[in-house]
């Protein structure tokens, strides 16, 4: 008895976040995520290593053409 109410529990449980999912605005969330990448696809926090030397080369490159 006691793994039927819990299997029964179990059951409701998925069928509640199967519903919460269903209601998820994913366009809006998608949109909210983009302003954390660059144009290149490279995420603003997560590749700040690989952005800073990207930043670095372009910023040397345009000294070397001011000259």
């Amino acid at each position: 008895m006691a793994a039927f109410v819990i299997l029964l529990f179990f059951c409701l449980v998925c069928g509640v976040g199967g519903c919460a999912l269903r209601r998820v605005d994913w366009h809006a969330i998608e949109e909210d995520n983009e302003r954390y990448y660059t144009p290149d696809g490279y995420h603003i926090y997560y590749d700040r290593k690989i952005l800073r030397r990207l930043y670095s080369q372009n910023s040397t490159a345009a000294e070397t053409n001011d000259e």
